[in-house]
């Protein structure tokens, strides 16, 4: 399965989706993020909910409030960027093949823990 001493200690692996049946050829699918990125983009998310209600409350403006939309948007779109994406799991135990963001089909697999 997936062996974490041969993953960059950057990365995060989340869950781990494996073939419900042992005739299904295809590799393990990992879902990985970056904790760097998570834990930027969770300041900045936290930052925009303390800066919202403190422009209505003061009255700075709709426009304050609006950034305030803006920097947990840009928080969000950071936190899920970099190598953050699913990967095929090879059969040393290494992430594989890069498959992207969007989730893969995992329709015939269960998913298991983050590293079982």
């Amino acid at each position: 399965m997936l062996d974490r001493s041969k993953i960059s200690a950057g990365l995060v692996v989340h869950r781990v989706w494996v073939p419900q049946h042992a005739s299904d050829l295809r590799r393990p699918i990992a879902y990985v993020g970056e904790r760097r990125r998570r834990v930027i983009g969770a300041a900045l998310l936290a930052l925009a909910v303390i800066l919202a209600p403190a422009a209505m409350v003061v009255g700075a403006g709709f426009w304050f409030a609006f950034a305030s939309l803006l920097i947990a948007w840009a928080g969000v779109g950071y936190a899920g960027g970099g190598r953050t994406g699913y990967y095929e799991v090879g059969a040393d135990g290494t992430l594989g093949r890069y498959l992207g963001r969007s989730r893969p089909d995992l329709g015939s697999m269960r998913a298991s823990g983050p590293c079982p």
